[in-house]
């Protein structure tokens, strides 16, 4: 291959790989609960069932960091996130329409999934939340982290984070027309009626990462107020390895054509 079509092709690669990693759709899933009849209740989650798997094995949120959450006013639909129930589920504090980061890690943190952290249609929020063990990509073929919308009707943007905090990856946003029936319906504090409840399925592929810590949750007027609940797949083995930056794949690209060029030059000499 010409040293100019060897360039071609690190470029049409490079290219390939920053358009799958942003263009990257969210996937569905079987979501397995106690109950699906009683839309006030606990509504536990027991298991995913994904590409003919099962998942029952999960990390849950155990830190959250407010970067910005509108705050409230006298208006009771001002503000951003709040803590939200169903009107007769448990809950491990009292819901609060200003929550603190110990409050809003509190309803992320467990498996009910009548426990949920609501977002006013206009308010904004940027919250990083941390899960309570690293999430490894592997190769299982199934998602890593697991989203589910009251009323499948708002989006979601979401980005990796580290241990301390700093954005990693990419940033990709959930979109209400990409959610999936989660197969219940919640009847939570702030709505007068059952909503039904979408579902996404995120894998760190589409993140831009092989591992993180925890994820930067994030939404302003435009995604009309998400009301959300994630937990992640605890990780178990058979982990994928790093891939280079694309900048790294450039680089690595561009060594191997100048060995290849070279390595035509010394066959030329000997030759001659």
């Amino acid at each position: 291959m010409k040293f100019s079509k060897l360039v071609t092709s690190i470029g049409l690669t490079v290219s390939t790989v920053l358009f799958v990693s942003n263009s990257a759709q969210a996937a569905s899933f079987t979501t397995n609960v106690t109950q699906k009849t009683d839309a006030k209740k606990d509504i536990l989650l027991e298991s995913i069932e994904q590409n003919e798997k099962t998942i029952n094995q999960f990390s849950f949120v155990n830190k959250a960091v407010i970067n910005k959450n509108t705050q409230r006013t006298n208006n009771k639909n001002s503000g951003a996130a709040s803590t939200d129930k169903g009107d007769e589920a448990s809950a491990p504090v009292i819901t609060a329409e200003d929550p603190d980061e110990v409050e809003i890690a509190k309803f992320l943190g467990n498996s009910n999934l009548n426990n949920i952290v609501d977002t006013e249609d206009n308010g904004s929020f940027n919250i990083n939340v941390f899960f309570d063990s690293v999430i490894k990509a592997d190769n299982s073929g199934l998602d890593s982290l697991f989203f589910w919308e009251r009323g499948r009707n708002s989006d979601l943007s979401v980005q990796a984070i580290d241990s301390t905090g700093n954005i990693i990856g990419n940033a990709i946003k959930l979109l209400r027309k990409e959610q999936q029936d989660a197969g219940f319906q919640i009847d939570t504090k702030e709505i007068d009626n059952s909503q039904k409840v979408g579902s996404w399925g995120v894998s760190l592929a589409q993140l831009g990462v092989t591992n993180l810590s925890g994820i930067q949750l994030s939404a302003d007027g435009t995604f009309k107020g998400p009301d959300f609940k994630v937990v992640a797949r605890k990780s178990q083995g058979n982990f994928v390895k790093a891939v280079p930056e694309p900048g790294t794949i450039i680089g690595l690209g561009s060594f191997a054509a100048l060995a290849f060029v070279r390595r035509r030059k010394s066959v030329s000499n000997i030759a001659s």
